[in-house]
């Protein structure tokens, strides 16, 4: 204990900063090339079983109609397999994922744009007039990682026309991503929303309000219940 507290006199605030950093540096290095576990990305909360329970149980009582497996059709596969910003084909996929949902998507204007704002991939404001839906689309998403945005905005509007929310902003958040799932675009949201590389070193972003292991267990709940 002496010879902690001898240790620890002798070197300053700098020192011990530094050497924190080191440590912190070497567990990441150790999660990302030896666990092979991306870090999580700052700000990501981790969404309670029960909320998750609740939200399928709502949506089995509220929705009217069920849902398939939603695909994205070739054609737009193709086009933004070339370049993920094309607008053309975005619109496209935005009114084919709404087509899925029995929504007309002609009458929405996308509007895309890359503003640096990490924790947010887009978003929709819809009135009796207008519905808009802006769409960040950053240098390093994948076809999923826009697919699994647009169908996110595209269910909020789904939810409002059917009239299925939660009062607390967070918890409807996790709502429409679970009803995302709910509603055919399981497989677009599970790879969408995987931890994906940033623009600099050693960052790591994700989109989307849930995991993937909440993904998987949304499904499970689907099919065998609680």
């Amino acid at each position: 204990m002496n010879q902690i507290g001898a240790f620890l006199y002798r070197i300053g605030v700098t020192d011990i900063f530094g050497l924190l950093s080191l440590i912190g540096f070497g567990w990441f290095l150790i999660r990302r090339f030896i666990l092979r576990k991306p870090p999580a990305p700052v700000g990501s909360k981790t969404v309670p079983r029960e909320l998750l329970q609740s939200c399928v149980a709502l949506l089995e009582k509220k929705e009217r109609k069920s849902f398939g497996e939603y695909v994205i059709p070739d054609e737009i596969v193709r086009g933004l397999s070339v370049n993920v910003k094309d607008e053309e084909y975005l619109k496209k996929l935005l009114c084919s994922i709404c087509g899925h949902l029995g929504i007309n998507g002609d009458f929405i204007k996308l509007i895309t744009e890359e503003v640096p704002v990490p924790e947010r991939a887009g978003q929709i404001n819809t009135d009796l007039a207008r519905t808009t839906i802006r769409l960040e689309v950053k240098s390093y998403y994948t076809l999923d990682v826009v697919a699994a945005v647009l169908a996110h905005e595209a269910i909020h509007l789904h939810l409002y026309y059917e009239g299925i929310y939660l009062r607390d902003t967070w918890e409807n958040e996790i709502l429409t991503d679970t009803a995302a799932v709910y509603c055919g675009f399981g497989e677009y949201i599970y790879r969408g929303y995987a931890v994906m590389r940033g623009e600099f070193a050693f960052s790591y972003q994700k989109v989307g309000y849930i995991r993937q292991d909440d993904v998987k267990y949304i499904r499970w709940l689907m099919n065998h219940g609680e």
